[in-house]
């Protein structure tokens, strides 16, 4: 990833108020991805109905159209065979660059495509057929299309966040959710047309990101399967899947649980309490993390590879000790900068969210939940950033541990401020955060601290 720090660090060198929204409008695009970037296209596809035919008249189909892609979403992102993939995938394409191996990194981009899409078909699709018995083939189809293609767009945008063509991506991603939009607008008339769309629009986005990714990669086969090979980094891979899966568990409770959810379309469930608050809180933390995604390319990835080549070509121990300070201190730097920031956001969400409410057609009721969920994503965010540091560190099994706390907590806590009644909704999820950031961060102060110790004494 050090690559797209460079490119964003020499974008900052023109020392302009345009110059510094550029880079950071970089950073959101490229650090959210394919998750906030959907559930944007999927809230505002809801807005425009809304606008046209008043909250009245609003079609249900679009309610159902957003419900089915959320759960799509949920699924390509924390189904076990893409959850477990993201994390070593990563790792594997960045040891074959440190390798040198460069020609490896297409053909193993192609066989995890085929292998996730190999398994997943046959897992999914019944699964399809249970969930919509009352369905059309075609809109079972459809949603199965769906699927595979948030799940290449998955794992492919492990590797375009880290291309030379940064703008190329950002267009594929603007073009892509635009026209996804459009299209809803003037021929999203019925479930199928928006499920129709929505694939149709992704599969363009992972087209053009394929075609970015074949152009960066020079290869002389066309597939390789090596990343399942038996050093597989199975620690990662349970790591990625507990994330994603805790990242989902409050909204599974809520979704299911018999006080707070209701049945929405065939056996999927939603919850009109807890699903729009959550998702405005997700998208609040835009900006924080775009600074940090900034922090870790540009600054953080630098000072490690300075610290990392002095260790190897035998750099004096004042210089050691110089860069992993200076590591210690970007990470302390990035975390008060999403503290300050996104508090500042929060702030200033808070002041307005009565208005966002009334404008939104939201009961005021939610607004206590709305409050608190900000502050979970805050510290959801936190966590994110802490786990990233620790894998760019390799401490792949305090990362696991983790994840598991993390998964662990947000369930058992959600489960319970269920029971403690409605004033208490959202704090599971939130207490489960500050908890695990918490813990988060005395662990990799830890980790920093005897970095230069356990680099030597115990590789």
């Amino acid at each position: 990833m050090a690559g797209i720090g460079f490119e964003l660090r020499r974008v900052l060198k023109k020392n302009s108020l345009f110059s510094i929204a550029k880079v950071y409008g970089y950073s959101a695009f490229l650090s959210s991805g394919p998750w906030v970037i959907s559930i944007l296209a999927i809230i505002v596809v809801g807005f425009i109905n809304i606008a046209t035919v008043g909250v009245d008249g609003a079609d249900g189909s679009v309610v159902s159209y957003q419900i089915v892609i959320t759960y799509a979403i949920a699924l390509a992102s924390s189904m076990v065979i893409t959850g477990v993939i993201q994390l070593p995938f990563t790792r594997y394409i960045a040891d074959k660059i440190y390798a040198e191996k460069e020609d490896e990194v297409l053909p193993a981009y192609y066989g995890v495509l085929l292998v996730m899409w190999i398994v997943s078909f046959p897992i999914v699709l019944p699964l399809l057929f249970f969930v919509f018995p009352d369905e059309s083939d075609f809109f079972i189809l459809g949603t199965m299309s769906t699927f595979l293609v948030l799940s290449g767009v998955w794992i492919s945008n492990i590797l375009a966040a880290s291309l030379k063509y940064y703008h190329a991506v950002i267009f594929a991603y603007a073009f892509a959710y635009g026209l996804i939009i459009i299209l809803s607008y003037y021929f999203g008339q019925t479930i199928e047309s928006l499920i129709l769309i929505f694939f149709t629009g992704n599969a363009i986005l992972l087209i053009i990101l394929m075609l970015l990714i074949t152009k960066s990669y020079e290869s002389t086969r066309l597939i390789s399967f090596g990343f399942f090979s038996k050093n597989f980094y199975w620690r990662l891979g349970v790591a990625g899947l507990l994330y994603n899966m805790g990242a989902w568990v409050d909204k599974v409770i809520f979704w299911y649980h018999p006080l707070t959810g209701y049945a929405a379309i065939g056996k999927l469930n939603a919850s009109v309490v807890y699903d729009l608050p959550i998702f405005l809180a997700y998208l609040s933390i835009l900006p924080g993390m775009a600074i940090f995604f900034f922090r870790l390319e540009a600054d953080f990835a630098d000072k490690y590879d300075l610290f990392f080549d002095a260790v190897r070509n035998g750099g004096t121990l004042a210089n050691i000790r110089r860069y992993q300070n200076e590591m210690t201190e970007i990470v302390r730097h990035a975390i008060k900068e999403i503290i300050v920031i996104q508090g500042i956001m929060n702030l200033m969400l808070f002041i307005m969210a009565e208005s966002i409410f009334e404008m939104l057609n939201i009961p005021q009721l939610y607004l206590g939940l709305f409050y608190i969920l900000t502050v979970g994503a805050q510290l959801q965010l936190g966590f994110m950033s802490i786990m990233a540091i620790l894998y760019y560190l390799d401490r792949q099994h305090i990362a696991m541990w983790l994840t598991i706390l993390f998964f662990t907590l947000n369930g058992v806590l959600t489960l319970l401020s269920i029971y403690m009644g409605p004033s208490m909704f959202g704090y599971g999820y939130a207490i489960a955060l500050l908890i695990t950031f918490t813990f988060s961060l005395i662990v990799v102060r830890h980790e920093l601290k005897e970095l230069d110790y356990e680099t030597f004494m115990l590789h």
